[in-house]
């Protein structure tokens, strides 16, 4: 009976791993990325390169040439992938590969902890990593690197930390200080809005876990203090650290708050956007619950729901604060998914645990499932390898790009356009690649290039055409006859 308890999870572990396969490392094998992790690894991978320090990155010769737009902890971990591994494309999608694989585990971890007195409900945290990942914004922020995906990790990791120590009452201070440090660590990667797990030890005195007021804030001293101290002795070590955040608050927050970069005009904006992204599953799990009469037995269901509110308490708090600013992108939800998902897995975790319990391995209803998940697995893995070399997006730039990375000399600078000052992919593919640079102000370096569809008017007269067939952007040569 026992090895049935363990082993009737086994199809919906293969399914959620086919889901994964499919909706994430199918993706991340392909070659082209979104321009903001785009944007990112250019900075990790001149950090590897020597170029720029950890508290003063650098972008290009002719833009951002030291780069306080974000922490720099995203880019020195990238760095270190780098060095270890090497330059391919692949480095960076294993990066965010590993970052996809740490949060699940601790989705895994909390989910144990949460269900480690009823071994039936514990055994299924397939569920809540099945949700997660197949939030739409969640696995396409994994799939082109963006900064979330590692603030996630550092955020729910902390968060664990701060469960384990006052819900489940163990190594107090010691685990306080762990989440404090990973809340440092979650700030480091994405700033102010890294902190919000603090909000931890609050939610539970809120919601009543027989703590006292005098408790919660001895406890909450303790986390805020971590992330305070770690600062304040970098600051007083390292001159470089308070010249970089100088920067990085008048760069980010002053633009932010004075919405230079809004992307809204409606502050309600990201709350509709997080409502739209969760919807799916929650409209999944309410369906599910309606379906399914059978009543909740009512031992330890107030704590349950306590739990589930704790964890929503947690979401808000990484999502809400996004509010003060309009510039609202909704792969900025990503670091508050983990807590929607495991609170709406929650809900519905009891009966789903009895309609699967009644699947006995022996019968045939079991074996089918079981079959049929198997195969989507073998296929999920047959088209992941399928997808290895293909171009998602961008495989016109991206063709022309490395045609010309076998021409041009590394680290050159390149003119263009002004018209193709926000071409901003091409401007990350040709840095990523090749550390070439291009400016719109100097008409004389060596190279000249320009789109396809831009009027070939914009052309300096002192250029030729450079004799290479391309798809999407042309190449031009200083004509020396021309400039003698």
């Amino acid at each position: 009976m026992r090895d049935f308890k363990i082993n009737n999870t086994i199809p919906f572990w293969l399914f959620t791993l086919s889901l994964i396969m499919i909706l994430v490392v199918s993706q991340l094998i392909q070659e082209g990325m979104f321009m903001d992790g785009l944007f990112y690894t250019c900075v990790g991978k001149n950090l590897a390169d020597g170029l720029g320090s950890f508290w003063n990155p650098h972008l290009s010769k002719t833009y951002m040439y030291t780069f306080h737009v974000q922490p720099p902890l995203y880019f020195g971990i990238l760095a270190v992938f780098y060095k270890v591994l090497g330059s391919s494309m692949y480095v960076e999608r294993l990066f965010s590969l590993v970052f996809f694989t740490g949060t699940a585990f601790y989705i895994h971890i909390i989910w144990k902890r949460i269900y480690k007195d009823k071994l039936e409900i514990s055994k299924h945290s397939w569920l809540p990593i099945l949700f997660w990942s197949t939030i739409p914004i969640c696995f396409w922020a994994y799939t082109n690197n963006v900064e979330e995906v590692v603030m996630s990790f550092f955020a729910i990791a902390s968060v664990y930390h701060i469960y384990i120590a006052i819900i489940n009452n163990e190594r107090m201070v010691y685990n306080l200080i762990v989440a404090g440090v990973f809340i440092f660590l979650s700030s480091l990667t994405k700033g102010i809005q890294g902190m919000f797990p603090l909000i931890g030890v609050g939610a539970f005195w809120i919601l009543s876990f027989n703590i006292s007021f005098k408790k919660m804030l001895y406890y909450s001293l303790i986390l805020f203090s971590v992330p305070i101290i770690i600062y304040g002795f970098l600051i007083l070590t390292n001159k470089d650290v308070l010249i970089f955040y100088d920067y990085y608050f008048k760069i980010r927050y002053v633009r932010s708050f004075n919405n230079v970069e809004s992307t809204t005009t409606n502050r309600l904006d990201i709350i509709i956007q997080l409502f739209m992204e969760i919807l799916p599953i929650l409209s999944i799990s309410t369906l599910f619950l309606g379906m399914t009469k059978k009543r909740r037995k009512k031992e330890g269901i107030q704590l349950q729901y306590k739990l589930m509110f704790w964890f929503v308490l947690i979401g808000l708090a990484g999502s809400l604060p996004l509010m003060v600013t309009l510039e609202q992108r909704n792969f900025y939800l990503v670091t508050c998914l983990p807590y929607f998902a495991i609170a709406i897995s929650m809900l519905i975790a009891p009966q789903l645990t009895s309609l699967i319990d009644s699947l006995h391995t022996n019968k045939l209803g079991f074996k089918i499932t079981l079959i049929i998940c198997t195969l989507l697995f073998m296929a999920s893995i047959i088209f992941t390898v399928s997808m290895v070399g293909k171009v998602k997006r961008d495989a016109d730039a991206l063709s022309d790009i490395n045609s010309f990375g076998k021409i041009l000399p590394h680290g050159d600078i390149i003119s263009i356009p002004s018209e193709m000052m926000e071409d901003w992919s091409t401007r990350y593919y040709l840095l990523r690649y090749y550390y070439l640079s291009l400016d719109i102000y100097n008409k004389d370096n060596h190279y000249f290039m320009i789109r396809k569809n831009l009027s070939k008017a914009l052309v300096p007269k002192h250029y030729k055409a450079f004799p290479l067939k391309t798809k999407f952007l042309d190449l031009y040569i200083l004509d020396k006859k021309i400039n003698q």
